[in-house]
């Protein structure tokens, strides 16, 4: 075998060889690529089962009068004490859910939002978020909203339910049974207190997130609705939701 004739074999054995070790390479590094997740999809709470889950999306209602809830934050939290986040450029609602006090409902049409107050008449601590809600059970009564002295807001029942929180009552245009179109909003206050400027805050937040998914004719309070009957919100200062 002449040496043109091996130069050239050793030649083509040489490109062989890179050819080889390069797609070895190449094949090596992409094994190296592993999948370690995948964007996680938003957990919504069971509107059928009441069931509790962290969402900070809108959790979508039945009926044509429900486009959605809150787009909030929600905790599950069983302390009295919760701070509420600064800032926040969400509505903080901290999730209580009761199992009493309220009619399930689907479709119903909301237009009014009444104001309440109470506090812990039977506990040591007249603030206690737990006592207030022990109460209401005790009662067989509800809000859909409960606020804190420090501004968290829980929520008690969802929107679409109906609520025992009006009683015998009346809307200034004459309709009785307030419970089925409204939402009731309880403010921790005693009849001697006065409400914190972080509850006032919370208050007009929430007030302006329920009027941008529903048609609100009247914000009233509890003895608007039933005069002689009903005294609460206690010392309530309305020009502070102006």
């Amino acid at each position: 075998m002449n040496r043109k004739i091996k130069l050239t074999i050793i030649f083509l054995l040489a490109g062989c060889l890179f050819w080889a070790s390069w797609y070895f390479l190449r094949d090596s590094q992409v094994k190296k690529v592993e999948i370690v997740g995948s964007e996680q999809q938003p957990i919504e709470e069971n509107i059928e089962t009441g069931d509790k889950s962290i969402t900070d999306t809108p959790i979508a209602s039945v009926g044509s009068s429900f486009e959605k809830e809150p787009v909030v934050v929600i905790e599950d939290k069983n302390e009295d004490n919760v701070e509420p986040s600064a800032n926040s450029s969400k509505l903080k609602i901290v999730n209580k859910l009761v199992d009493s006090g309220f009619q399930a409902a689907n479709g119903r049409k909301i237009d009014t939002i009444i104001i309440h107050s109470s506090y812990d008449a039977l506990g040591d601590d007249p603030f206690s978020i737990n006592g207030i809600i022990k109460e209401y059970r005790d009662y067989g009564v509800s809000a859909h909203y409960l606020i804190g002295r420090d501004g968290t807001i829980y929520r008690l029942v969802q929107e679409k339910n109906i609520a025992y929180h009006a009683g015998v009552s009346s809307v200034p245009d004459g309709r009785t049974g307030v419970n089925a179109f409204s939402l009731g909003i309880e403010m921790v206050n005693t009849k001697t207190g006065q409400m914190t400027a972080q509850q006032y805050g919370a208050l007009k937040s929430l007030i302006i997130d329920i009027k941008s998914r529903y048609g609100i004719k009247y914000v009233l309070g509890h003895n608007q609705i039933a005069p002689g009957r009903k005294d609460d919100p206690w010392n309530f200062n309305w020009n502070k939701l102006k």
